[in-house]
């Protein structure tokens, strides 16, 4: 198994895309970091973003790295280029078991999600820590504007957790739709397209089932917050809508996430983990 993992690991970092899709979240983020500078001032204010707190910040350059997006490319291409040609086949026969072989593709894969996600955290907390103020120094600039109260802004460090299992929960959840399909194009269509297909589904019977109650407010009611809690945790949109939402249900919202977020790992790894072990190696 060891030396499995050392393979997989050994054809990740000699892997010319690995270092592209990382220039690429990059890219975004070094610009929002120039422009960050250019645009704050000496009291705390920001005169084009008004983000102005640490917390805002680095928020504000983790979502501009794209990570989701890059992170469907690059899983599609690492997953499904085994099967395309044949090395899978060849790796198996030397008596390296499907789960072996499942294991070693995940952890590799993930790794990279993960560095992509710590490249772009490294340099978002730079940013944040050279031009972000507490929200209390915040709070008497005049450019200061905040949709959260002082008590709901979260502890950075656990907003940056909660982004990281984001990051595995999306990455398990691609890696699984390209253990289904195993051809790289319509694994990044997929990627791209079923969560939020995905989250059109729910939402149209939410409206079908709101309208079938109608008579009855109440379970009404209920059906339309049972999907917004839906949305909120659903990949990826959760972490938009746990911006967003942030000032009506607190900074509680977070360390739920991370326990959702655990729970698509779960979920989302076991179920590739199936198909691995159904599908017939060819």
């Amino acid at each position: 198994m060891r030396d499995l993992l050392r393979f997989e690991f050994r054809r990740l970092f000699l892997r010319t895309s690995l270092y592209v899709c990382i220039g690429v979240v990059l890219i975004p983020v070094i610009f929002m970091f120039i422009i960050t500078a250019a645009t704050s001032n000496t009291d705390g204010g920001n005169f084009l973003f008004f983000a102005v707190t640490n917390y805002q910040i680095l928020s504000m350059m983790i979502g501009a790295g794209n990570l989701t997006t890059i992170s469907i490319i690059f899983t599609s291409i690492f997953v499904c280029e085994d099967q395309a040609r044949g090395t899978i086949k060849t790796i198996h026969s030397l008596g390296y078991s499907k789960f072996k072989l499942f294991f070693a593709k995940y952890i590799a894969s993930a790794s990279a999600s993960v560095m992509m996600f710590l490249a772009v955290t490294f340099l978002g907390l730079i940013c944040s820590q050279i031009y972000g103020k507490s929200y209390e120094e915040a709070s008497h600039s005049g450019l200061f504007l905040s949709l959260y109260s002082a008590e709901n802004e979260p502890d950075i460090y656990i907003y940056i957790v909660q982004q990281l299992t984001v990051i595995l929960a999306v990455h398990s959840f691609y890696f699984l739709v390209a253990q289904m399909v195993q051809k790289t194009g319509l694994s990044i269509v997929l990627g791209i397209f079923l969560p939020g297909l995905i989250s059109g589904g729910v939402g149209i019977i939410a409206t079908m089932l709101s309208s079938i109650v109608q008579d009855n407010q109440v379970l009404a009611e209920k059906i339309q917050e049972a999907y917004m809690t839906f949305m909120m945790y659903w990949l990826p949109t959760n972490t938009l809508s746990i911006s967003s939402l942030l000032s009506l249900v607190g900074s509680l919202i977070y360390p739920v996430s991370i326990l959702v977020n655990i729970g698509y790992v779960i979920v989302f790894t076991g179920a590739a983990a199936l198909v691995s072990y159904k599908k017939e190696i060819k």
